[in-house]
């Protein structure tokens, strides 16, 4: 998912002879991955890169990152390839339950490997109660796991796609002799269109009022997606404020590594209502203002 998008990146910036190479580099191994890859999910997998780079191309034509803004032109990137998408799954026979079942497969294989993985190992050690009592209890939290990732796997993947294009472009810009546009944000700046709110509020909606629970796998997915994106502005919110206080620097560093070890629920629920509120509040506006006065 990093590949593609950074190929159309130094195809569509005015390319030279080196950047040439390296997309048609990328190009080619992305096509060698696609046709060595089995049937099944694989083939939703290469859908979701072609998609993808094609959300780039889309955006780079409307709203190039020079002119509209990077976090702007990456998120019409990631809506243009999930509007696609869309779009493909209604005009064909693939269905959204047939993704869902294909996802559990999966990513079920992968959890029963690593359950009998830990069972095999156990078993060369003679194993007491309380160790297959452990392994029972993964194997079940593994499988939870599973259904819960097939249920939201669209959100997963376009929060992956979010990923993938910030580390494409990060790489397009050491890898272009004269890269266009402005490098990635920091993280105690991202922020996004405040309008966006709008997808939190139809996420709500199709999973709080009643008699529209058709919709519930959707708005599932939208929580799932927007939830995401705004735990990352909150953590930039975060990040600014700190940067503000004066905490920064190896303390702040192991200081968030514990929270997210020990406190993991609590932070996230903290960065998704400080990165909702900042909608109105704008915190980092609020907090520059107070050190100033």
């Amino acid at each position: 998912m990093v590949a593609a998008p950074l190929a159309v990146l130094l195809l569509f910036q005015r390319p030279g002879r080196r950047e040439t190479v390296v997309a048609l580099t990328l190009l080619a191994y992305v096509a060698w991955s696609v046709a060595s890859g089995a049937a099944g999910f694989a083939r939703f997998e290469s859908a979701c890169v072609f998609l993808l780079a094609g959300g780039v191309v889309v955006a780079l034509a409307l709203r190039p990152p020079a002119t509209s803004g990077l976090v702007a032109a990456g998120l019409l990137a990631v809506a243009a390839a999930s509007a696609v998408g869309v779009l493909l799954v209604a005009a064909t026979p693939f269905s959204w339950d047939e993704l869902r079942w294909m996802a559990e497969r999966h990513f079920g294989a992968q959890a029963r490997l690593v359950v009998g993985a830990l069972t095999t190992a156990a078993a060369g050690t003679n194993p007491g109660q309380d160790m297959t009592a452990l392994i029972a209890a993964v194997e079940t939290s593994a499988l939870a796991t599973t259904r819960a990732v097939a249920a939201m796997l669209p959100a997963l993947v376009l929060l992956q796609g979010v990923a993938a294009l910030a580390a494409a472009w990060a790489l397009y810009r050491s890898v272009a002799r004269h890269p266009e546009g402005t490098p990635l944000p920091a993280l105690k700046e991202f922020r996004f269109n405040d309008h966006l709110i709008w997808g939190v509020v139809a996420a709500l909606v199709t999973l709080v009022v009643p008699g529209i629970s058709a919709l519930r796998a959707v708005g599932l997915n939208l929580a799932v997606f927007f939830g995401g994106l705004y735990v990352a502005r909150g953590l930039g919110v975060l990040a600014a404020l700190a940067a503000v206080g004066g905490f920064s620097g190896p303390l702040a560093v192991l200081f968030a590594l514990f929270v997210t070890l020990f406190l993991l629920p609590l932070a996230a629920f903290a960065a998704l209502a400080l990165g909702v509120t900042d909608t109105w509040v704008d915190w980092r506006k609020l907090a520059r203002s107070a050190k100033s006065g």
